[in-house]
């Protein structure tokens, strides 16, 4: 008798330690044009308050990118904001598909167009991310925003089906993978970050 209950305190001991040392590990954040990403960079905060222009996803997706961005390729990553990335877009569209992304932890939206099949990319990055560190009015926007997007994620797995969204954000080119995120577009565009995003009823 003795020896199961020393068995199920071991046990026990095991699962608690194991909590805590997985409460302590620092949020794994992304590398790959981080800043640009998390408005973080210099021309990138003022669009935390920028006026959005209305879009489609049906417009954003077709626009090719600069130039082809690998993000393999390290220096590639540290390239600053394209001028097509330095504004607010405002777009309708239908939330099809939610994930939590295990490389940098950000909140991975696939969106589709309401009047085609496109789709595209939107991200919410995680406000526990260093970066925030001095970034505090970034932070508190995407506590926020992260909150609202997990919203739509329940709304999501409760209904099973399309939840259509209102979302503002940032129109951003996202490198070429060895496999695309789920929900890419062709041209790897992106909105990231969304900065707000709510339920069209």
């Amino acid at each position: 008798m003795k020896t199961i209950k020393t068995i199920v305190t071991l046990v026990l001991l095991s699962l608690v330690t194991s909590s805590v040392v997985s409460a302590q590990q620092p949020t794994k954040c992304g590398k790959w044009r981080w800043d640009v990403k998390t408005i973080t960079d210099k021309e990138g905060s003022v669009l935390l308050s920028g006026i959005p222009t209305a879009f489609s996803i049906d417009q954003l997706v077709v626009e090719q990118p600069p130039r082809v961005l690998h993000s393999e390729n390290m220096s590639d990553g540290k390239i600053s904001r394209y001028s097509s990335e330095n504004q607010v877009v405002e777009i309708i569209a239908d939330v099809i598909e939610v994930k939590h992304e295990l490389d940098d932890s950000d909140l991975h939206f696939v969106l589709q167009s309401t009047t085609s099949k496109f789709t595209m990319v939107g991200e919410i990055p995680d406000p526990s991310c260093p970066v925030f560190s001095t970034f505090p009015a970034q932070r508190d926007h995407f506590t926020k925003t992260r909150a609202d997007g997990n919203a739509i994620w329940e709304k999501l797995k409760q209904t099973k089906k399309p939840v259509r969204v209102k979302i503002t954000g940032v129109p951003f080119w996202d490198g070429v993978h060895p496999t695309n995120p789920t929900g890419a577009s062709k041209y790897c565009r992106e909105i990231h970050p969304i900065l707000s995003i709510v339920p069209v009823e």
